[in-house]
């Protein structure tokens, strides 16, 4: 609720200091005095319209979410223009965005086609408020939870199909290489022996012949034994540096004649095999250990693949279930309709509105149900009204909305354009609102006025626009002006003082 609004240096207007009521606030005045004006730094203060004023500034009290800012008893906006436009919450520098963000919840603006009282969601949480059994309420709310753990599971498993779309590619590439290096089959220090092998193969002829003349060579160091042996002479380590030579080239001997039954050409093939591992890998080491890791992604893209599956099966069993609890809901919201539907006929009544209808279809699932709530006039859908049916209906909704502090109602001119019966409905009803709502309207005609809880009046003086509150007398001379024009007459003032002190 709005307590109190100061505003400075507006295009008309000076300094204005307003201490607001509780209940219907109405504004009027002759054309051009600067209602708008007034209405325009209203609509800034909530970050609704840009600043038009040098200093704006608001106390409120009410529950409102100011999250990152201090919570204190009141609430403090305060707009400061200059070379820029600066926002302050509480003391605290905010933007114009984030005022708008904080306090729109709790705005209503009655000025054009604006809003969302007369579309499904908002029609279909009013049914569901006045259908007020217990189990239905808990099946609303089951819905709703169910609802969201739907939609979640469903994201994810759009993103599961997604990936899988891509792991198609991945479990080919991974079969591809566990495959490859598996049928190479590699074993740690192969390559270099086969290396080893491959050098010592280029030169087995040579080898043997060398080994043959070793061996030859030897057989005549025993005559150099023999000389030792007559001069007496101990040679230390020579007869078994004989028998190690002798042995070493025994099993060189051996080892070439076991290549024999060698095939070259597969140890080529081999080598190649293994060189393929070294130039993508690095090495034999690093192949295996890519060989265990590419085993390691295949098993948990197979099981991707089975949480796919067992997320959609989940997916179906919880759609079985809200399917379930939708057709419950539908079917109470269809039986109860007509409350609603007699609700808004009653307010639309005092409008001078008839023909509302309400029509409840099926349609895909929200998370409010599978229902789609429609309401018309005469036959005619909202977006086809003209602006004065299309508010007033808004009002018949509205009216039925009988929530506590419910925020802060802003209107211009609802009743322009209107029959004096028709505004005379208008009135009742935005006092009967006022219950709820902070209501503030502009208007140019005598009913509004003579409902208000505060009636202020904006007039053109010699140093710009000023706003004040008026007393009975003055509402009474006000009122009197809206019926008869400038010239007051005795009968506009007698009606004007039967309106006023019949409320």
């Amino acid at each position: 609720m709005i307590q109190e609004v100061l505003i400075k240096d507006s295009p008309l207007f000076q300094e204005v200091v307003l201490q607001c009521s509780k209940g219907l606030n109405v504004i009027s005045g002759a054309s051009g005095a600067g209602k708008s004006v007034f209405f325009h730094s209203l609509l800034a203060l909530f970050g609704l319209k840009e600043c038009n004023a040098s200093l704006l500034e608001a106390i409120l009290q009410g529950e409102v979410d100011l999250e990152e800012y201090l919570s204190e008893d009141e609430i403090s906006i305060q707009i400061i223009k200059k070379d820029k436009t600066r926002y302050f919450i509480n003391h605290q520098s905010t933007s114009k965005k984030r005022l708008s963000e904080i306090f729109s919840p709790h705005i209503k603006i009655l000025t054009h086609k604006n809003s969302n009282e007369l579309e499904s969601d908002f029609l279909l949480s009013l049914l569901d408020c006045l259908i007020e059994e217990e189990a239905y309420q808990e099946k609303l709310s089951q819905f709703k939870e169910k609802f969201f753990q739907f939609k979640e599971m469903q994201k994810q498993y759009l993103l599961l199909q997604e990936e899988e779309k891509n792991l198609l590619e991945l479990k080919d590439f991974a079969r591809f290489e566990i495959e490859r290096i598996e049928s190479i089959n590699p074993k740690v220090g192969e390559y270099e022996e086969l290396l080893a092998l491959k050098k010592t193969l280029s030169k087995k002829e040579k080898l043997y012949a060398l080994a043959q003349e070793a061996l030859e060579a030897i057989g005549q160091m025993s005559k150099v034994g023999s000389f030792l042996e007559a001069i007496e002479h101990k040679l230390e380590g020579y007869d078994e540096m004989i028998l190690e030579l002798d042995s070493l080239i025994c099993n060189q001997i051996d080892q070439i004649n076991d290549l024999q039954g060698l095939d070259p050409e597969a140890i080529l093939d081999r080598i190649s095999k293994l060189a393929s591992l070294f130039s993508r890998y690095g090495s034999i080491e690093e192949a295996l250990k890519r060989l265990e890791e590419q085993k390691a992604k295949l098993k948990e893209y197979e099981t991707n693949q089975d949480r796919t599956q067992e997320l959609e099966k989940k997916i179906n069993l919880l759609h079985q279930e809200i399917k379930k609890l939708s057709t419950q809901i539908t079917q109470k919201r269809q039986k109860n309709l007509h409350i609603l539907r007699d609700r808004i006929r009653e307010y639309a009544s005092s409008l001078l509105l008839c023909g509302v209808e309400l029509e409840l279809r099926q349609t895909q699932m929200k998370q409010n149900g599978e229902d789609e709530l429609e309401i018309t006039l005469n036959g005619s859908r909202p977006q086809t009204l003209s602006s004065g049916e299309y508010n007033r209906l808004r009002l018949a909704v509205l009216a039925i909305q009988e929530k506590k502090n419910a925020g802060v109602l802003l209107l211009d001119e609802i009743d322009a354009n209107l029959s004096g019966e028709e505004s005379e409905g208008v009135a009742k009803v935005l006092k009967h609102l006022s219950l709820f709502y902070q209501v503030f309207t502009i208007s140019h005609q005598p009913h509004l006025p003579s409902f208000a809880d505060k009636h202020y009046l904006v007039k053109k003086g010699t140093e710009g626009s000023v706003i004040e509150e008026l007393d009975t007398e003055g509402r009474i001379q006000e009122i009197a002006r809206m019926i008869s024009g400038s010239n007051l007459t005795q009968e506009a003032l007698d009606f004007a003082r039967k309106k006023v002190m019949c409320q």
